[in-house]
């Protein structure tokens, strides 16, 4: 019978390779945010502003949307002032808006960002604030987009990079426990893979909804883990 099954050292590199590109994905999307409340905006409120989207990548020449979906959780009508500021080399673009809101009401609302928005070489700087609005306190909320040198749009980007590190990884584990002969070492790392390739899933996912702090959590306990493993490889 004719065996199908992936050989071990072709499993084992597009393992690697699909668990690098997951973790350049998340590393360039958390550099971004991290950036972004270091950048220089005044912080203004001390609580969250939810309902801020930014892209995750973007090409040097595209142009893309920011987006604010504010949502009035009272009774009553309100009618919140939103500043946002957005980066620019000399300096920061500033709007200010005001948008009613009926009991209950959702909006969303978008500003432009563009070439004409990129500092520090790689970066787009994101800062929304709402203004207090009885009850509601102010809210504030900062992102950052990363500049990355590709052809196409940085939404295909991020949807290849995204799909190439899980496919790859699910192939690649696949291969190690289909491997009639699994040697000694990867073997041993063959359940902390499993491992990895959950943190690297779930901090993509994290990437896509935005939290930058759990983002960092995530990336440092993956560097952990990765360490652990070597050490696991070397010692065996």
């Amino acid at each position: 019978m004719k065996n199908n099954r992936p050989p071990l050292i072709v499993s084992i590199v597009i393992y690697i390779l699909a668990a690098l590109i997951g973790f350049a994905l998340v590393l360039l999307a958390t550099w971004a945010d991290v950036e972004a409340q270091t950048y220089g905006f005044y912080r203004r409120a001390n609580i969250g502003l939810p309902g801020l989207n930014c892209p995750i990548l973007m090409t040097p020449c595209e142009v893309s949307k920011v987006s604010l979906r504010l949502t009035n959780t009272t009774n009553n009508l309100l009618t919140p002032n939103i500043r946002m500021e957005i980066s620019k080399p000399v300096m920061p673009f500033l709007s200010t808006e005001s948008v009613k809101l009926a009991a209950g009401e959702s909006k969303t609302m978008e500003w432009t960002i563009g070439p004409e928005n990129i500092d520090l070489g790689n970066f787009i700087f994101i800062n929304a604030l709402t203004y207090s609005s009885y009850p509601l306190p102010s809210r504030e909320s900062m992102c950052g987009v990363f500049i990355i040198n590709l052809p196409t749009n940085g939404r295909i980007i991020v949807a290849i990079m995204t799909i190439l590190s899980l496919l790859g990884m699910g192939f690649g584990l696949y291969g190690l426990n289909r491997s009639p002969s699994l040697a000694r070492r990867v073997l041993i790392a063959r359940r902390p893979l499993l491992v990895l390739s959950v943190f690297i899933a779930v901090s993509i996912l994290v990437t896509f909804v935005g939290w930058w702090w759990p983002g960092v959590i995530l990336l440092v306990l993956t560097l952990l883990l990765v360490m652990a493993v070597l050490v696991l490889v070397l010692m065996a």
